[in-house]
């Protein structure tokens, strides 16, 4: 099981002084553009003090240490009021644009850490290349019939992929494309493997995330998709029962 981290040991720091500066150059902004309009009694430093705890309450997802970090920090404890308004308030926006702060969003795309979407978070665990089901049966478009009738006598598999020459997928069949024929072989020698073949619903590559796996499979309504990579030549097929079995162990595994 993967250790979850949010952080590396470095922390916040990054984010921590920065986000106090431009809070605080903010606040002093607005006291100055008010006292140009008109109002004289602007408390700068209050101003200040309000802006530093709302940058950093909506940069680092954490009011409660805005407020009282600034409070503690500031002896400003006349200010919990306007401190707890402007940090909720700028927490509340930030995660109205985010549900997940600028710190851990990256770790989350990449499924490094878990979120609130427990089924995402899980699909993202799995690993593409440990799905493909690299035993697949392939036969050549050229092939003669009845090889591909041995193929169906000798192996286990009730998908084939064929390809060319040079390993280039250029279609599928199933046992339901071919049943027909394994009933009625005295026409069979008039039908080619290129006749009986048909292109795949999609394709999947290597470098698919497992979650948009699943998508395509709802999509087309399949249980089996050929995987190919950039040059379009065959690797093997992925069942959609393969990954949902992956995705039970891993669910088992975590619920441990």
């Amino acid at each position: 099981m993967r250790l979850l981290l949010p952080f590396s040991a470095a922390g916040t720091g990054g984010n921590f002084a920065p986000s106090l500066f431009a809070g605080g150059t903010v606040g002093f902004l607005f006291a100055m553009i008010c006292q140009q309009i008109g109002f004289e009694d602007v408390p700068v430093t209050n101003l200040v003090l309000v802006g530093m705890a709302g940058a950093m309450s909506g940069v680092l997802y954490a009011p409660l240490t805005a407020i009282f970090l600034i409070a503690e920090s500031s002896f400003g404890y006349d200010l919990f009021i306007p401190l707890m308004i402007v940090s909720v308030m700028s927490y509340l926006m930030a995660k109205w644009f985010s549900p997940i702060s600028p710190e851990l969003k990256n770790m989350a795309d990449e499924g490094k850490i878990f979120t609130h979407e427990h089924d995402k978070n899980l699909m993202s665990s799995l690993r593409t290349k440990e799905l493909i089901d690299r035993d697949s049966q392939t036969i050549s478009q050229d092939a003669p019939i009845n090889d591909l009738y041995e193929l169906i006598k000798n192996g286990k598999k009730n998908i084939f992929a064929i390809t060319d020459d040079e390993k280039m997928l250029k279609g599928i069949l199933t046992l339901d494309d071919i049943r027909p024929l394994l009933f009625n072989r005295d026409k069979d020698a008039s039908f080619t493997i290129q006749q009986l073949m048909k292109a795949p619903p999609a394709v999947i590559h290597p470098e698919d995330e497992p979650l948009k796996i699943i998508q395509i499979f709802d999509e087309t309504g399949v249980w089996n998709l050929p995987v190919v990579d950039a040059q379009n030549r065959f690797i093997g097929f992925i069942s959609k029962s393969t990954v949902l079995m992956s995705y039970r162990e891993l669910l088992k595994e975590y619920s441990d």
